[in-house]
């Protein structure tokens, strides 16, 4: 698999997030997915985007 490519577990643990119901939330605000039938993926690069895009003064939602 790709470097740049991050399963769900490796996504969580990029974000430091300790379970699926906060990623999902996160998904929900606008973390971009990759989805190929029933995977998803998360890219490197879009995860650091959108950390980059709330830390600015953004605010993610998480309701």
């Amino acid at each position: 698999m790709d470097q740049d490519v991050l399963t769900r577990k490796q996504a969580m643990d990029t974000l430091n997030v300790k379970d699926y119901r906060t990623l999902n939330k996160l998904i929900k605000a606008g973390l971009p997915v990759i989805q190929a039938g029933s995977y998803v993926r998360f890219s490197k690069s879009d995860i650091s985007e959108f950390l980059d895009k709330h830390k600015r003064g953004g605010e993610v939602s998480c309701k």
